[in-house]
């Protein structure tokens, strides 16, 4: 159960395994690495589960939050959305944009409330921080589904890393996302990282984060630190 995944929503967190980005900083690697995946098999729980689940918490979730890893992978997700949306809960969807066209097919049944976008960083410097390459066409054509939909709430954010990000590439991210209705920063903790030479990165200081918000103030009414 989380409170704040879901904006003012009581809701179910549901972990897809598998993603196609290798971010250093990302703190599920379990969820992320083929390997560590391999290892929690015996641990992931049948679809079948996870309905009987929803079905006994109606009087008490408002919604379902289906995070990852990335979901967008799974080829049952649509089908999944489905069953979801049947029992009448509210969905949001965490999603790092690589896959436009899931996401049209989502929004064509309208089969989410709300979709939380990854920005990893400035265009230039995308590859970089995810750790593999990315087709950033693809990312942008999210990115404008997401901001010409206006039946789908929505939120773009990004973790910032001492060494990835300064003022001048995040003001660039910013802009890339300009016309969002919310934009949250999360700044980066060096705990149980996909790559261990993260762990020895030095967290932004509070200060520093309040830059980061100030450049985001300037692009978009609602920010928020997390």
């Amino acid at each position: 159960m989380t409170l704040l995944d879901f904006p003012d929503k009581i809701s179910a967190v549901i972990f897809a395994a598998g993603c196609n980005f290798r971010c250093g900083f990302c703190h599920n690697p379990e969820f992320v690495l083929p390997e560590k995946i391999r290892a929690l098999e015996k641990f992931l729980i049948p679809e079948k589960k996870i309905l009987n689940f929803l079905d006994s918490r109606k009087n008490f979730l408002d919604g379902v939050v289906v995070s990852g890893g990335e979901p967008t992978l799974q080829k049952n997700l649509i089908p999944f959305l489905r069953k979801i949306r049947a029992k009448n809960f509210l969905i949001k969807l965490d999603t790092n944009g690589s896959r436009p066209e899931i996401l049209e097919k989502i929004f064509a049944e309208n089969l989410v409330d709300f979709v939380a976008m990854d920005i990893k960083n400035s265009p230039e410097n995308y590859d970089e921080i995810c750790g593999t390459k990315i087709d950033f066409a693809a990312i942008e054509k999210s990115k404008n589904l997401i901001l010409q939909n206006k039946k789908i709430a929505h939120e773009f954010r990004t973790t910032v890393v001492r060494g990835f990000h300064d003022a001048k590439n995040f003001k660039k991210i910013c802009e890339f996302c300009n016309g969002a209705k919310k934009f949250s920063i999360q700044n980066f903790r060096p705990q149980k990282t996909l790559q261990k030479n993260f762990e020895k990165i030095v967290p932004f200081s509070d200060s520093e984060i309040l830059e980061f918000e100030k450049i985001a103030q300037k692009f978009f009414k609602n920010v928020r630190i997390f």
